[in-house]
């Protein structure tokens, strides 16, 4: 199974849900297994979870990505609020737009989660 989960909110508690909702994918032994394909995609004002000076939760981003879980954060959005991949936490990837790799991955067959 392969899963992105969408975050676009701005407000820490969505990008909490989003991340928990994700590691609760993972645990959950009834629908995923160790070789699923999870990654989750923040664009807009979303890309602030990634980002090392507005990131809320940097510990849980780093569990996700102990699990595997694919980061990325789309360089449009960090580029309006004045950030680059510089400024992203440890293994967050920027791709060039968040629409784009959404629309990406879900032509790859990922089965879409719009997060808050």
């Amino acid at each position: 199974m392969k899963t992105v989960f969408h975050v676009s909110s701005a407000q820490p508690a969505d990008h909490q849900e989003a991340m928990v909702n994700a590691l609760n994918l993972i645990a959950d032994d009834s629908v995923s297994s160790p070789d699923d394909d999870v990654a989750i995609v923040a664009n807009g004002a979303g890309v602030r979870m990634f980002v090392r000076a507005t990131a809320a939760n940097s510990k849980m981003v780093e569990d996700l990505r102990k699990q595997d879980v694919s980061l990325r954060a789309c360089r449009n959005a960090l580029r309006g609020m004045g950030a680059t991949d510089d400024d992203l936490l440890p293994g967050v990837e920027g791709v060039p737009s968040g629409s784009g790799e959404l629309a990406r991955l879900q032509d790859e067959g990922y089965g879409y989660v719009k997060s808050p």
